[in-house]
C-alpha cells in the first residue's frame, strides 16, 4: 500500500520529536434491541394480621342489666291455684369467665300470696284467709360458648336458683304451709326463658360477622405511607383462620388471623381486584406473630440515567500513565434482554508507538444490577461490551477492551437509594403506627426489619423489591 507523502513527511518528523503520526475514526455502532425479558416475579408470602378479640364480661354484664329490669316474672291471679307470685330483679347480674366457662348469678326478689279455705260441712259456712311473705333467692347459670362457621356465637346455658337460709313458708290460720313445692315449678319456667334471653344477649352481641365483614372490605383500600415518594401499602386479604374462644380471668378471647399478601409499591395509588366475600374461617389453635411486607420500589431508566450523568458525565479516564485516554461526555441508561444497557457517547486517543488514534461515538455496554447493601444503593456488575461496540473498538481502540476502564466504570456507576429506602421505611412505620379503616377498626404495626430481596428490569426501568417483617395487628371498637 502506497502511503501519501504528507503522512510518511509527518511521521519521519515524528522521530525527530516534530510531530505525531495521528488517525481518527468515527464509531458508528448501533443500539441493540431495547426489549426487556419478560422476567419471573418472586413468589409472594403470605402474612397474617392477627386481630385479637377480648370482651371483658363487664361489657356484656352492663348489656344484660340494661335489658333485665324491674319485674321479671308476676302472676296476680289467686283464684286458679290459691297463689299468687311476683319476681323482681333486687340487684344487677353478675358475670364471671373461669374454666372456660360463663358464669351467671341474677339476684331475685319473690313476693307471693296464698289462700287457705276450709268447709266444715256442706252446710257450713266456707273459711278463707290469706297471707302475705316476702324471700330473696339467686338463680345461678352457666354457658359454654362456641363460635359458628358464621361468626356467631352459639351459647349452651344451664341454670337452677337456690334458697336463702330457709325456704319460703306461709302461715294461714292453724297451717304453716311450705311454699316451695308451689313456687320453684313456676320459678322454673321463669328461668327457661330467661336463660334464652341470655343466650340470644350473647350471640347478638358477640356477632363479630358484621364488623369482621366490614375490616375484610376496608382492608383492600390502599393507605398512603409516604406522599413524597407516592408510597402505598395495599393488602390482599385471602383468608380467615380463628383459635377457640377462651373464657377466662373475666374475658372472652379469641384471636382472628386473616391471611394476606401485604406490599408497598410506589407510583400511582393502585386499583386492585375487590374481594367482597368474608370466607369461612378456618379453626387453628395458634397464629404466627410476624407479618412479611414485600415492598416494592421502580427506580425508572431516566432516574438511573440522570444519577449516572453525575457520576461520570464529562469525566476523562485515564490510562497507562496517559498512553491511552476517554472521556464520556453523556450516558443513557435503559434495558435490553434481562441487563442493563449503559450508552456511552464518548471521544478518546491512544498511541500505538509514534502513531495516535482517536475515536469518538456511541459505544454500548450490558451489565447486571444488583443491590449493594453496603452502600445501600444499586450497582452493575459484569459488564461487557455489545457485540457490534467490540468489533469496533477491535479494529479503533483495542485497548480499550484490555483495560481496566470497565472496573472502573463499575466502581463509579452507583445509584444511591439510601434515601429512599429510609423514607420508605420511615413512612412504613408511621402509616401503620395508628391508621383508622372505618369506625370500628383500626390497623396498627411495626416494622422489625428490612432487607433487600431481589432486583428486576421492568420495560420502564428497574424494580426492586425488598422484604420488611413486622407485626400486623387490626383491633376493632
Amino acid at each position: 500500500m502506497r502511503v501519501p507523502l504528507p503522512l510518511v513527511f509527518w511521521c519521519v518528523l515524528s522521530v525527530f520529536g516534530l510531530g505525531a503520526c495521528e488517525s481518527s475514526t468515527k464509531l458508528s455502532t448501533q443500539a441493540p434491541s431495547a426489549a426487556v425479558a419478560e422476567q419471573p416475579v418472586p413468589e409472594r408470602r403470605l402474612s397474617t394480621i392477627n386481630l385479637p378479640v377480648t370482651l371483658p364480661t363487664a361489657v356484656v354484664e352492663k348489656i344484660l342489666n340494661e335489658q333485665l329490669t324491674g319485674v321479671i316474672y308476676q302472676d296476680n291471679d289467686i283464684t286458679d291455684d290459691d297463689l299468687a307470685v311476683k319476681v323482681t330483679k333486687t340487684g344487677p347480674i353478675r358475670l364471671k369467665a373461669e374454666f372456660s366457662k360463663l358464669y351467671v348469678e341474677v339476684p331475685l326478689h319473690v313476693w307471693a300470696k296464698g289462700r287457705w279455705q276450709w268447709n266444715a260441712c256442706e252446710l257450713c259456712k266456707n273459711i278463707q284467709k290469706s297471707e302475705e311473705t316476702e324471700f330473696d333467692m339467686v338463680v345461678r347459670t352457666e354457658s359454654r360458648l362456641q363460635m359458628l362457621p358464621n361468626y356467631q356465637v352459639k351459647s349452651y346455658t344451664t341454670g337452677d336458683f337456690s334458697w336463702g337460709e330457709r325456704k319460703p313458708t306461709l302461715s294461714l290460720g292453724p297451717l304453716n304451709i311450705n311454699l316451695a313445692p308451689f313456687i320453684e315449678p313456676k320459678l322454673k319456667a321463669q328461668i327457661a326463658p330467661m336463660l334464652k334471653e341470655l343466650d340470644s344477649q350473647l350471640q347478638q352481641r358477640l356477632n363479630l360477622q358484621t364488623y369482621l365483614a366490614e375490616a375484610w372490605r376496608q382492608l383492600q383500600q390502599p393507605i398512603s405511607v409516604h406522599d413524597t415518594y407516592q408510597a402505598w401499602l395495599t393488602v390482599e386479604p385471602r383468608a380467615v383462620r380463628m383459635t377457640p374462644l377462651e373464657l377466662q380471668k373475666n374475658q372472652m378471647r379469641l384471636n382472628v388471623g386473616i391471611d394476606a399478601f401485604i406490599s408497598v409499591t410506589t407510583g400511582k395509588k393502585p386499583v386492585l381486584p375487590l374481594q367482597a366475600q368474608l370466607p369461612a374461617f378456618t379453626p387453628v389453635q395458634t397464629l404466627p406473630q410476624e407479618a412479611n411486607i414485600a415492598v416494592t420500589t421502580d427506580l425508572p431508566y431516566t432516574y438511573l440515567t440522570q444519577m449516572a450523568q453525575k457520576e461520570v458525565k464529562n469525566q476523562t479516564f485515564k490510562f497507562e500513565e496517559g498512553k491511552h485516554q476517554l472521556t464520556i461526555h453523556d450516558i443513557d441508561i435503559s434495558g435490553t434482554g434481562s441487563k442493563l444497557l449503559l450508552a456511552l457517547d464518548l471521544s478518546g486517543s491512544g498511541k500505538s508507538g509514534f502513531i495516535t488514534k482517536k475515536f469518538q461515538g456511541k459505544v454500548y455496554l450490558q451489565g447486571t444490577p444488583y443491590y449493594d447493601a453496603a452502600s445501600q444503593s444499586i450497582k452493575v456488575k459484569d459488564l461487557q461490551y455489545e457485540l457490534k461496540t467490540r468489533d469496533q473498538l477491535l479494529n479503533t481502540a483495542n485497548w480499550l477492551l484490555q483495560n481496566k476502564f470497565r472496573t472502573q466504570l463499575e466502581d463509579q456507576m452507583t445509584v444511591p437509594i439510601k434515601d429512599q429506602l429510609t423514607s420508605i421505611k420511615t413512612g412504613l412505620q408511621e402509616g401503620l403506627k395508628e391508621n383508622r379503616l372505618q369506625e370500628h377498626a383500626l390497623l396498627r404495626g411495626s416494622v422489625l426489619s428490612f432487607a433487600p430481596d431481589t432486583l428486576f428490569l421492568t420495560p420502564t426501568g428497574i424494580r426492586a423489591l425488598f422484604n420488611a417483617t413486622g407485626k400486623v395487628a387490626l383491633s376493632l371498637d
